[in-house]
C-alpha cells in the first residue's frame, strides 16, 4: 500500500491521527494505518489506497493543512526508526538538547541504563547543579580520556 504525508498543525499530530484512525476503523475511508513519527513535527504518514481517498478523509478535519500528493517511499521513513547508538561514559562532556536547560553543557557523573537516564553536572552555570536527563536528549561534545 502507498504511504502519503499530510501536513498538520504542529503539536496536534496525535489528535488528527486519532481522528483518521477512527475513520479508518469505521470503514468510512480506506485508511489502513496512521503513523506519527517522534521528532517529525507537523507531519503524519498515512497508508491508504491513493491520495484522493486521503484528501476526502481529511476534508473538514481541523488542524489539517494539506495532503502532499506524491507517494512517500518506505525507505525514506525507515531512517527514522533506526536507533542511533551513542555510548556515553562517565566524565564525557555533553550538551542538553531539550527542556529548560537546552543548550547547556554538562559532565556526566552517573549513567542509569535501566531508566535510560544520565546524571550530569552543569558546567556552564555559575552554581554547580546536578540534573537527571534522558539519554536521547543529549549530544556528545567531548569524549573523556
Amino acid at each position: 500500500m502507498p504511504i502519503y504525508a499530510i501536513v498538520v498543525t504542529s503539536g496536534r499530530e496525535e489528535l488528527v491521527a486519532d481522528i483518521l484512525a477512527n475513520e479508518g476503523k469505521n470503514g468510512k475511508y480506506a485508511i489502513y494505518s496512521v503513523m506519527q513519527i517522534p521528532g517529525v513535527k507537523g507531519y503524519l504518514f498515512v497508508e491508504t489506497t491513493n491520495s484522493l481517498e486521503l484528501q476526502r478523509a481529511v476534508l473538514g478535519i481541523r488542524h489539517v493543512k494539506r495532503v502532499l500528493p506524491q507517494e512517500i517511499p518506505i525507505e525514506d521513513l525507515l531512517k527514522y526508526f533506526e536507533e542511533e547508538k551513542v555510548k556515553y561514559d562517565i566524565n564525557d562532556i555533553v550538551e542538553v538538547l531539550s527542556g529548560a536547560f537546552k543548550g547547556t553543557r554538562g559532565k556526566i557523573i552517573n549513567i542509569d541504563e535501566k531508566k535510560k537516564e544520565v546524571t550530569i553536572e552543569l558546567i556552564d552555570v555559575p552554581v554547580p547543579l546536578q540534573l537527571n536527563v534522558p539519554i536521547n536528549s543529549l549530544k556528545l561534545i567531548e569524549k573523556s580520556k
